[in-house]
């Protein structure tokens, strides 16, 4: 017997990030206002900020030669595992254009440039979203709310 399809309203929206050409560069789908996306979104930024400190001081310490491609690597793809996290998606559309510590004109990293993306949509789809919650919310609790001390009815 095969199984019964059931249609219903999702939270995942689509994202296309394109660069300022104009051009697509990943497509995800995700859910902005989960309850858990904040929370995993300050985890991998925590993540990426540790891993970026490490590679510069390196960098700054003059041990270039102990910033092997290999460790890069092996830092880039601890990062995309942790996008993925993020996502709770396959992220590597990201870095199939770059790596994640490679800097952009501005001389911030490519991961930083995506996270703070991701933060501006989570900020606003979840304020705008519990805006209309307790807007919802409040014609229900109105009336609970009218009389003195805080009763539907007079209290003597």
């Amino acid at each position: 017997m095969p199984n019964i399809p059931i249609n219903i309203e999702s939270p995942v929206k689509y994202y296309d990030f394109t660069d300022q050409h104009g051009d697509v560069l990943a497509t995800f789908k995700f859910v902005p206002t989960d309850l858990d996306i904040f929370e995993r979104q300050q985890n991998v930024y925590r993540a990426f900020e540790d891993m970026w400190m490490e590679l510069k001081e390196t960098l700054d310490s003059k041990k270039k030669e102990e910033l092997s491609l290999e460790t890069i690597n092996r830092y880039a793809k601890s990062l995309q595992d942790k996008f993925d996290y993020l996502f709770n998606a396959d992220t590597s559309g990201f870095f199939k254009i770059a790596s994640p510590f490679t800097p952009m004109e501005n001389g911030d990293p490519w991961a930083l440039v995506i996270l703070e993306s991701v933060q501006k949509i989570i900020e606003q789809e979840t304020g705008k979203n519990f805006t209309e919650m307790e807007s919802k919310a409040g014609k229900y609790t109105q009336p609970y709310n009218a009389g003195p001390g805080k009763y539907p009815f007079p209290v003597k």
